[in-house]
């Protein structure tokens, strides 16, 4: 089951259509036009990207884990009531490009912080070089890190509805708000077990 962090406008979206294509792609039809209709993850990903390039206009010197931090902390909850599957289908909310300007705190994880991730996911050695294109290994320290270790602003644990679970997720953040500023974090839990 893939669970995706944040949701962006996918729905009906205006698009630049190729003439090499009909607008149906279905052998047969001879419609060509220069624009189409379209809805999918292919449309929302242009939305979030343009409002990844936005955020950092304002912060030139952030990274992608931060700018992407912004954009996941500052989402718009989304009703449960539209689609039961709750934050397994929308992550933390629709993204608001203005709000993510001023998250307050953001999750910043670095090149050794993912390279950490995928050895600890199982990826090896030749599959790792393929990702980061230079001389990177896995070690024994790394083998044991897992989702959970990432420095990231949301939480995964595997576990059954016939066991309980305690868990411990340490984070850092960055205030990049006002020095003086008190934040408190937003922690929210969905209430039944996603089965794949």
């Amino acid at each position: 089951m893939v669970i995706p962090d944040l949701s962006a406008p996918g729905v009906d979206i205006v698009a630049a259509w190729s003439l090499a294509s009909p607008v149906s792609q279905n052998r047969g039809d001879n419609r060509w036009v220069p624009f189409n209709i379209i809805s999918g993850t292919s449309m929302a990903c242009p939305h979030v990207s343009a409002a990844a390039a936005y955020i950092k206009s304002f912060h030139p010197t952030w990274s992608p884990s931060a700018i992407k931090s912004s954009l996941i902390t500052t989402a718009s909850p989304m009703s449960s009531g539209m689609n039961s599957d709750a934050e397994f289908a929308y992550g933390s909310g629709h993204l608001n490009p203005i709000k993510a300007i001023n998250p307050g705190l953001i999750y910043d994880s670095n090149e050794v912080d993912y390279i950490n991730f995928l050895c600890g996911q199982g990826y090896d050695t030749r599959f790792l070089r393929q990702v980061t294109r230079d001389n990177a290994t896995c070690s024994a320290a790394t083998n044991g890190t897992v989702l959970s270790d990432l420095n990231y602003p949301s939480f995964a644990v595997f576990t059954s509805s016939s066991t309980t679970v305690r868990r411990v997720f340490n984070r850092t953040v960055t205030n990049v708000g006002s020095p003086m500023a008190t934040y408190r974090a937003r922690v929210s839990f969905p209430t039944r077990t996603a089965r794949v």
